[in-house]
């Protein structure tokens, strides 16, 4: 029988090692055996190695090789895997003895996959050989087809040795028979009390990853799949939602869902006010709360706020931190027993300097933690709410989808930025991408970003609806566009600012976009002001004293000659009749327009 005792570098080597497909070809033992196309298979996608340039197919598995092996279905990010490291470290190093410690990340793949369970992982033996049946259990947990296996576990199996299988993994067996992953030996029997080879398992997890592969059919550690995790602090709580500001000093707003898992010093409590100013961990997906661990003790206090000064006396080193919340400064007194670190790595307050942004914690009055951060921060993001008040909020949501609240004083408004320009904040609207910069942890400007363009051309048209004023202008080489006014926009006619409600349909304007929206009119020239039109003539309607011109702008314009007074041909210089007046006479009318189209003509010259 095999040695139950390997070393921790054979089991290193066997299993846990990453594949080198160039050595795939050097396994001596793999030739002529049945299962050698299986064991390249997963030797060539990093599942499993040999030892010494042989792959020991024969060789059995053990419990721990074979979750270690199952755990290689999971690829998580690595934010992923330090969450789930975080989460079931404690668990596998009190459940796995030390031998195993090699094992202990897959391990805590399997857990937070629901390959194993805690308590199967406390009385499991992973040390002994796996049994067939074992391992179809684990492998179905693993492909999640638990629910389709339990759906077959009264279902009659054509083993010869059906009888042998355990209840338990009846139903597994089933779902791996249906799904073409197991099959019956060449006497019908299927073994399940056998211990498996690593023939055997390389064969079954080989099949396994084609099945995926066919059935388009990704593996993803569901709680964990897209999750993040912060520490902050409690800034506000309500209408299901939920604002924390980490130690970076960047606010985040988060939903809160009814099934959101709220705990308070461990136990289950209900997410209220109360809890504002307290510290939590959250957990988020998809942008909302999934579950929050919140610390709330009468004797802890925090301060959030950046460094105004540093200084020691007799030894004793003080922050004096202007508090975020309060506006106050407050002189903190740093104990040398205080826990101090700079975005996760431990530092003597010595580094802590001016500008910094810090969390301190007091217990009963006494520090005993400060995290610190630079305290100028740049946010990139798209504007999703601005609302106006003594205090304006704007929230900006990023490329990730969290989003980021900001409170800023309407007496205490940081620079506003369009480009290099400055403008006022009501300038600033919700769809519009912005940069947000902070110093000292509070925001000093505020750069809306986006591509400028300019547009020069004839207005055509004006449209308002209570969700705005919407202009479309004709450029010069006949394109249309339909452009969003920013009702706060500046309008210019040469160096004199005029209003918008100047700016008439038939004008020629200059106009400044950003992202879509208008941001300033200069207008060029004013047809509702301009006392001639000129154009070719088109048609002469006598009967109802219109003349229809194109203009050399490409404009089609009504001459209404009801008030007609002459008619001089200016090569001539004699007044005609009407009749002087043909199609393609080039024509120049004086009077006014009456619309941005209609124009009533007092006399007419004949070009």
């Amino acid at each position: 029988m095999k040695k139950r005792i390997v070393s921790v570098m054979m089991l290193l080597v066997l299993i846990i090692s990453v594949s080198v497909p160039a050595l795939a070809a050097g396994y001596k033992d793999l030739e002529g055996h049945w299962a050698k196309e299986y064991m390249l298979d997963l030797a060539e996608k990093g599942y499993m190695t040999g030892y010494d340039n042989a792959m020991r197919p024969n060789a059995n598995i053990t419990a721990s090789e074979t979750l270690v092996l199952l755990s290689r279905f999971y690829k998580p990010s690595d934010a992923e895997t330090a969450l789930i490291q975080s989460d079931y470290q404690a668990i596998v190093s009190s459940s796995v003895p030390a031998s195993f410690s090699w094992a202990h990340k897959s391990l805590a793949v399997c857990l937070a996959a629901g390959i194993v369970t805690e308590s199967e992982l406390k009385t499991m033996n992973l040390g002994t050989e796996m049994k067939k049946e074992q391992l179809s259990f684990y492998l179905v947990r693993a492909l999640q087809l638990t629910a389709e296996a339990q759906a077959l576990s009264g279902s009659a199996l054509a083993f010869t040795d059906a009888q042998m299988i355990s209840e338990r993994c009846r139903g597994s067996v089933a779902e791996l028979v249906a799904i073409k992953i197991v099959a019956g030996d060449d006497t019908g029997q299927f073994l399940p009390q056998s211990s498996v080879t690593r023939a055997i398992a390389a064969t079954m997890v080989s099949r396994a990853l084609d099945y995926l592969e066919k059935n388009n059919k990704t593996l993803v550690v569901e709680a964990y799949s897209g999750m993040s995790r912060l520490e902050g602090i409690i800034t506000s709580v309500g209408a299901g939602k939920l604002s924390i500001r980490p130690f970076d000093g960047l606010t985040r707003e988060y939903t809160v869902p009814a099934a959101t898992q709220v705990t308070v010093n461990g136990a289950s409590q209900v997410l209220n006010a109360l809890y504002v100013g307290c510290s939590a961990v959250v957990s988020i997906k998809n942008g909302a709360v999934v579950k929050a661990a919140i610390v709330s003790d009468a004797h802890i206090s925090w301060v959030q706020g950046a460094v105004s000064s540093v200084s020691a006396s007799s030894g004793i080193k003080y922050l004096y931190v202007r508090d975020l919340s309060t506006g106050a400064t407050t002189a903190n007194v740093i104990p040398s027993a205080a826990v101090c670190s700079r975005e996760g790595v431990s530092i003597d307050t010595t580094s802590i300097k001016e500008g910094d942004f810090v969390s301190i914690k007091k217990d009963r009055g006494v520090v005993t933690r400060v995290e610190a951060v630079s305290g100028s921060r740049e946010l990139s993001g798209v504007i999703s709410e601005i609302d106006y008040g003594t205090t304006v909020t704007l929230k900006i949501t990023d490329t990730t989808g969290t989003k980021y609240l900001f409170l800023l004083d309407i007496n205490r408004l940081p620079q506003i930025l369009r480009g290099s320009t400055p403008i006022s904040i009501d300038r600033l609207k919700a769809g519009g991408t912005v940069t947000v910069m902070t110093e000292r942890g509070e925001v000093k400007t505020i750069v809306s970003t986006g591509t400028e363009t300019t547009l020069t051309g004839e207005l055509t048209s004006i449209s308002t609806t209570k969700n705005g004023t919407t202009w479309v202008i004709t450029a010069d080489d006949g394109i249309v566009s339909s452009l969003v006014l920013d009702e706060n926009a500046g309008a210019y006619s040469g160096t004199k600012t005029i209003l918008l409600s100047d700016i008439k349909v038939g004008d020629r304007v200059s106009v400044v976009v950003y992202n879509n929206i208008i941001t300033e009119v200069n207008l060029n020239s004013s047809v509702s002001s301009s006392d001639k039109v000129s154009g070719a003539v088109l048609a002469v309607d006598a009967a109802n004293k219109v003349i229809t011109i194109l203009t050399p702008s490409g404009k089609l314009v009504y001459i209404n000659i009801s008030s007609l007074v002459s008619i001089i041909n200016s090569a001539t210089g004699w007044s005609v009749a009407l009749s002087g007046i043909t199609t393609d006479s080039q024509i120049v009318a004086y009077g006014a327009y009456s619309d941005s189209t209609h124009f009533t003509a007092v006399s007419i010259i004949i070009e």
